[in-house]
């Protein structure tokens, strides 16, 4: 779906729950909230079918039902045990069926997998292209490499340092990260011309120093991320 047909089809939705509000076709009780917290969920949900995930579709379907909580008759309703099934469900829906992402496919990776102990791993990789999956737990990985290209980040509730002060980027790299409930550090050289392109629901991305790139090398930053932030950090 290109761009403007996705906005398109938001303000579409928008207008209709406005003029339902106003001359009361629809069932439910609306406030400027309640549809502005719609539209956005919404646009998460078409967001999350697009990229073929199970995560966004169903936050985003499990925040309308709260917002609408009272017109349904669950009043009493707990919305963080309802984000907990919801992610207990969309992990187990990942699990079994493992829907294909829509990046690129890389021929080599590192994966790395979270422990339930509370101590801190330390990873280092020296390849161009590398997958990074975790979950529970906190990691810090240092990226050695002459030829940074393609980086994924699977992170789930999860703590993750990218350390690239060693690593070098010959014209251009990407860094896609799909993080749910989750904390991400990216360390980059100060020289690096960053694009951070992140998709964020009840979260965000921050940036900490002040770069003094000339426009090269480029570092894309693109994905989303839920719940969760994530900081670059130029050193």
């Amino acid at each position: 779906m290109k761009r403007n047909w996705f906005w398109g089809i938001i303000c579409i939705l928008g207008a209709i729950l406005i003029f339902g509000n106003l001359f009361g076709f629809l069932p439910f009780t609306f406030s400027l909230w309640k549809i502005i917290g719609t539209l956005i969920c919404l646009s998460v949900i078409i967001d999350g079918i697009k990229e073929r995930s199970f995560y966004s579709p169903l936050f985003g379907i499990a925040i309308i039902f709260y917002l609408f909580r009272e017109d349904l008759g669950f009043e009493e309703i707990s919305l963080w045990l309802l984000l907990l099934a919801t992610w207990l469900l969309a992990w187990g829906l990942t699990s079994i069926f493992h829907p294909e992402k829509s990046h690129i496919k890389v021929n080599k990776q590192i994966e790395i997998n979270f422990g339930d102990d509370d101590t801190e791993d330390v990873e280092y990789s020296t390849n161009s292209i590398i997958n990074i999956t975790s979950s529970f737990g906190e990691k810090v990985q240092y990226i050695q490499t002459n030829d940074l290209q393609y980086v994924t980040i699977d992170s789930k509730f999860s703590g993750l340092k990218l350390y690239f002060d060693q690593a070098t980027i010959q014209n251009q790299a990407t860094i896609e990260i799909d993080g749910n409930f989750t904390g991400i550090e990216l360390y980059v050289p100060k020289e690096w011309n960053v694009q951070s392109h992140v998709r964020s629901f009840f979260g965000g991305v921050d940036e900490k120093g002040q770069p003094s790139s000339n426009g090269y090398p480029t570092l894309n930053i693109t994905g989303r991320v839920h719940f969760g932030g994530i900081e670059i950090h130029y050193i």
